[in-house]
């Protein structure tokens, strides 16, 4: 009876094997005006995601640069962002359904849908691009 016990608890955990769980990373991106040109001030850079608003996740340096914090799942996929400043507060668990993307007043920005988005080894985002508003 014991040694069946034994086995029974064995196999238990062998069937459980190792839970796959995401890590942490630092995404690098960049974002310019549609010229070109650095943004040459601070960009607020928001998660942007279906029913909600926009929230904060980081900000640019004045060259454009800036890193985002999220966490990698087991397919390179962004499985949540993680604000760089603050606790998590959104409503939102996965990225999956969101876009990333600049704001400046004056411009309209460029997308990126981290649903289709895949993590290289070097850790880049595509590019965001400032448009400029047309005067209304």
């Amino acid at each position: 009876m014991q040694r069946t016990l034994k086995t029974l608890v064995l196999t238990m955990f062998a069937l459980a094997g190792p839970v796959a769980s995401n890590d942490i990373v630092y995404l690098n991106g960049h974002v310019r005006l549609q010229n070109g040109s650095a943004p040459g001030r601070l960009v607020e850079i928001k998660l942007s995601c279906p029913g909600g608003d926009a929230v904060r996740q980081t900000v640019t340096n004045k060259k454009g640069g800036y890193f985002l914090k999220v966490e990698r799942d087991e397919f390179n996929h962004v499985a949540r962002a993680l604000p760089s400043f603050s606790m998590d507060i959104q409503n939102e668990p996965f990225a999956g359904s969101c876009r990333l993307i600049a704001v400046l007043s004056g411009y309209e920005s460029s997308e990126i849908n981290l649903a289709a988005f895949t993590i290289g080894q070097d850790l880049k985002l595509p590019e965001l691009v400032l448009t400029p508003r047309p005067p209304h």
